[in-house]
């Protein structure tokens, strides 16, 4: 992979609806955790607006249409970039907002 391999990414999901239905939302966090460490690391910039295109859906949509099976892939995603965090020595997790809580969080925070 070329260090422009987030950049393309971007370049791809960028053209996308800024509100995606929740498994657009998934497509792209595995798209994202696809990605060699290395690669993330020649273009964090282009990382970060990737994170950010997923906190953005998701705090406008995904929320609400989140499953439990989905708050696997959220919370995890959350996870891994905590530790990718460690790994670049680069805070990431503070551009993914919401993307920690469960549906459980969710409902306690926004009852029905």
């Amino acid at each position: 992979m070329t260090a422009m391999v987030c950049g393309k990414l971007l370049a791809y999901w960028a053209t996308r609806p800024t509100v995606m239905p929740m498994q657009q939302e998934l497509s792209l966090i595995r798209d994202m955790r696809a990605l060699d460490t290395a690669d993330i690391a020649k273009d964090l910039a282009s990382f970060i607006s990737l994170i950010e295109l997923v906190q953005r859906s998701h705090a406008s949509n995904g929320i609400f249409e989140m499953t439990e099976a989905d708050e696997a892939h959220t919370v995890g995603f959350f996870q891994w970039l905590k530790c990718l965090e460690k790994t670049l020595r680069v805070p990431l997790a503070m551009h993914a907002d919401g993307l920690d809580l469960t549906c459980a969080e969710l409902a306690k925070r926004m009852p029905r």
